[in-house]
């Protein structure tokens, strides 16, 4: 008996063949892969050519455009990949539609961000830097996310995976024009000619998304209007849990180079670039799963977190794996950025933990959205955000990026702890 269900279980194991989640998955991380390759040869090349305080002063500025263009389109194209993955037939109306609120969008948010960076910022940062990343994350960022999503909802995970690296090519080859350029450029000059190429380059990883997108699901570029505004009062939570997530993760650079100093902030930068690239598998894995989980969803939240809990495991022994791992490299930084980021390796020491801390908030963010409960999701988002700028503006002046830290640590837990209580009550997953 006992031999017989060993061969079955190996038999089995021959016998397997990934899914189209599966498929997906590794479709998307190798996507993403090349993307933080990618990546981390722009993050090489810029910190090494500006050096840790003008590091500091784009990563803080970058913040908070980044925070800020998550409000681009309230939320209309997460309607678009939901009723897209439900029903394909609603993805022209769908698309249009996201084009409507891009448009209606992108003036308020220009303004916006003038009034916050003119407050928040620095004033020793060029209004150069200021505007040309503002342009680049306000109005180009949004363009190839929306494509993004336009392929994750017809399930068309390879080619989401080709937008994924859309961005960052045309940004690598800038970084490596910036190289010869840098060397016939005053110091004090280089972070604007910086940001005049990430500007381009997110032009015109915009203009390929946009022309992949007409070729192969045969839309066009008309905005749609109607219904605009429906669907703008359904989307918004999508667009405030975004924002205030990507606030959560990012104002405490910002915070940093106004309250404490550039070095500090391109320190905690540097070190929060690493441990973010680190979480690539499991953004991954969560990426092509968002179909699947909305069509779970249609059945009730309950139905979401159960698809989402049968992914959990894996995950789960990667990020403690790879909290180790980046606890024991953090001693490489200032040999690969130079001396100057030697601050860097205990800041990356301290944030080596984050991808852990941050799963289970992952996860249970993924099994709202799935089931429709957007709007808790976002106040819950924007509780964690609010309070870690609060913390972060108790903690930076004493402590400086440490402070920074222990703020993102904290609000971590009370949000996971939030929505552990506000799922449970909204029904048992198990």
């Amino acid at each position: 008996m006992l031999i017989g269900c060993l061969r079955r279980r190996i038999a089995g194991l021959f016998a397997w063949r990934p899914g189209r989640l599966a498929r997906g998955a590794l479709a998307m991380t190798v996507g993403m892969g090349l993307r933080t390759l990618a990546q981390a040869g722009v993050f090489l090349i810029v910190a090494r050519v500006l050096g840790i305080e003008a590091y500091g002063a784009y990563a803080a500025v970058l913040a908070l455009a980044g925070g800020l263009g998550s409000f681009a389109g309230l939320g209309v194209s997460m309607l678009m990949l939901r009723d897209t993955a439900r029903d394909a037939n609603a993805f022209a109306a769908a698309w249009g539609r996201t084009l409507a609120a891009l448009v209606f969008t992108a003036p308020v948010l220009w303004l916006a961000y003038g009034l916050i960076a003119w407050v928040a910022l620095p004033g020793g940062i060029p209004w150069a830097v200021v505007a040309w990343i503002g342009v680049a994350e306000l109005i180009f960022a949004p363009i190839a996310l929306v494509s993004i999503h336009a392929y994750q909802g017809h399930e068309r995970i390879g080619r989401a995976a080709r937008l994924v690296m859309a961005p960052v090519l045309p940004r690598l080859a800038a970084a490596l024009l910036f190289i010869p350029l840098a060397l016939l450029l005053a110091p004090g000059v280089r972070l604007q000619a910086w940001a005049a190429l990430y500007v381009l380059a997110a032009a015109s990883a915009a203009a390929y998304a946009m022309w992949l997108v007409r070729r192969d699901l045969g839309v066009d570029f008309r905005p749609i209007w109607a219904d605009l505004g429906r669907s703008m009062r359904e989307g918004w939570a999508f667009a405030v849990g975004g924002s205030a997530l990507k606030l959560y993760a990012d104002i405490d650079k910002t915070l940093l180079a106004r309250l404490s100093t550039l070095e500090a902030a391109g320190a905690y930068s540097v070190a929060y670039r690493v441990a973010d690239m680190a979480s690539l598998p499991l953004n991954s894995l969560l990426a092509a799963a968002v179909p699947r989980v909305f069509r779970a969803g249609e059945q009730g939240v309950h139905h979401a977190g159960r698809y989402a809990l049968r992914l959990l495991p894996l995950p789960l022994a990667y990020t403690a794996a790879i909290g180790g791992v980046l606890y024991f490299i953090a001693g490489w930084l200032p040999w690969v950025l130079g001396q100057s980021f030697a601050p860097a390796v205990e800041a990356l020491r301290w944030l080596a933990w984050l991808p852990l801390i941050s799963l289970p908030r992952l996860f249970m963010q993924t099994t709202l959205i799935g089931g429709d409960r957007q709007g808790l999701l976002a106040a819950v988002l924007g509780v964690g955000a609010a309070l870690n700028i609060l913390l972060n503006l108790w903690a930076i002046p004493r402590w400086g990026w440490q402070g920074a830290v222990g703020a993102t640590y904290v609000a971590e837990m009370i949000m996971s702890g939030i929505l552990i209580l506000s799922i449970s009550r909204l029904k048992h997953l198990c």
